[in-house]
């Protein structure tokens, strides 16, 4: 099921009325004349966000959500997540201009990022960031001296964190794996070991090695996305607190936990009740705090109720996957043989990315019929396997292949769902094509039209 998106019959499926996102028909999407464009519920997005807010809230007084505005970084829905009390993960300064744009405070973003310049990281500090997570030792080193010497009271609540390459390898797609030896992401704990000894040697006070040390009070892991189980997580879940362990007993005392996102979204949307992320958390959760019992010494300090302890996440995809659907005009079509058909749209891979990028799958339907869909009542059950490719001059311009579809004609609209996520935060203007316009809606209404 999708949140707030209702898909007819087929033989309903004519003159706007098959499709409605939030209430709004798709008729009212299709009189702005506007094509190909995503359209975006934001109550999806809110209501996915509290599922994660409610679930944390069982388990640790003190969390946080943080969404990860890469996966869709559009105004509206910055704005909503704002209103909704969450907190906004970026990897780019770009991403904290526009997220102070939006209104999100800085104490409420965390910057990652595995290549920051130093002047970005400075802008972002100095600017009252809350917290930074850190993907290299030099970068660690660099940003640590740099607060030693600066007194700004901007930078005093800041929290550091290390981001943890557990060296641990998950099922996904290659570029989406971020945890394994192979990685371009995080740090090994074995070479912040041998890091931290040399640095701490460096300082004849241990009063001033405590204070140059002061701001890194946290580890981050993230081992992938588009994750679909959790079996790994007992293992990340141990080396987070052997690394814990470690800073302990390095005058260094972890209040901070960043276990980041990567829940998946299947092909046929996400529960209505949200039922994947709780039990997601619950897991994760439940599986952390069973592993730290084993650790005295950081149980002291967390409290047994782990009072003395942040948690947060990093969702992305799974808040906004399923909150969209990308709608695509039929343009042509053509069959090269019994085998080989194809559905030309209006929407391209510079639209809509990931079906060329990842070879990812994402469920289309016809939802509107140009004509009326009586007259092609004996061809209703007569399915055949579309490739539905776009304009880009690209063989890997492809939005889908071997799709079943009735036949289609000139003028049908195609909807593509879960495109909530890394699809028009991924676009282009390859072929000097226009970025894809977006509608968002909430209760029945058109909020904001924004036009490529």
């Amino acid at each position: 099921m999708r949140l707030f998106i209702t898909l007819k019959p087929l033989e309903q499926r004519i003159k706007g009325e098959g499709l409605y996102i939030d209430s709004v028909p798709l008729s009212d999407i299709l009189d702005l004349k506007v094509s190909p464009i995503y359209v975006t519920s934001l109550n999806s997005i809110s209501q996915r966000l509290n599922y994660y807010k409610s679930a944390l809230q069982k388990h640790f007084t003190n969390f946080e959500v943080f969404y990860a505005m890469k996966a869709n970084f559009s105004f509206p829905i910055l704005e909503e997540i704002k209103n909704s009390g969450g907190g906004i993960d970026i990897v780019s300064i770009g991403e904290w201009r526009a997220a102070l744009k939006a209104g999100i405070k800085p104490e409420k973003i965390c910057f990652a990022g595995v290549g920051k310049k130093e002047e970005e990281w400075k802008e972002a500090i100095k600017g009252g960031l809350g917290y930074l997570s850190v993907e290299h030792l030099s970068e660690l080193n660099d940003i640590l001296f740099f607060i030693y010497k600066n007194k700004s009271d901007e930078i005093k609540s800041l929290v550091i964190s290390l981001r943890l390459n557990p060296s641990v390898e998950v099922e996904t797609h290659p570029h989406l794996k971020t945890g394994a030896l192979n990685s371009k992401f995080g740090i090994l704990f074995e070479h912040f070991e041998i890091w931290l000894n040399q640095m701490k040697s460096q300082f004849q006070d241990i009063e001033d090695y405590k204070k140059w040390i002061r701001p890194l009070k946290g580890i981050h892991v993230h081992v992938g996305s588009q994750l679909m189980e959790n079996s790994i997580f007992p293992l990340i879940a141990n080396k987070i607190l052997d690394c814990a362990d470690f800073m302990l007993k390095n005058n260094i005392i972890v209040k901070h936990i960043d276990f980041g996102g990567g829940l998946g979204v299947p092909v046929e949307g996400v529960p209505e009740n949200g039922i994947d992320i709780k039990s997601h958390i619950d897991f994760l959760c439940n599986t952390f705090k069973n592993a730290a019992s084993n650790y005295k010494d950081l149980i002291k300090e967390w409290g047994k109720d782990f009072n003395n302890l942040f948690v947060c996440v990093e969702p992305g995809r799974s808040i906004v996957a399923s909150s969209t659907v990308f709608i695509t005009q039929v343009l042509y079509e053509k069959r090269n043989s019994d085998k080989n058909l194809f559905c030309y749209v209006d929407g391209a891979m510079n639209d809509f990315p990931r079906p060329s990028l990842y070879g990812a799958i994402h469920h289309a339907e016809i939802v509107n019929f140009k004509q009326d869909v009586n007259l092609r009542e004996k061809l209703k059950n007569n399915f055949l396997n579309w490739n539905i490719v776009g304009p880009v001059c690209e063989s890997g311009d492809f939005l889908s292949k071997n799709t079943l579809l009735p036949e289609v004609q000139k003028g049908d609209i195609i909807a593509f769902f879960e495109a909530g996520a890394y699809c028009r935060s991924m676009a282009s203007t390859y072929n000097l094509r226009s970025l894809t316009s977006e509608v968002f809606v909430k209760d029945g209404k058109i909020l904001h039209v924004i036009q490529g």
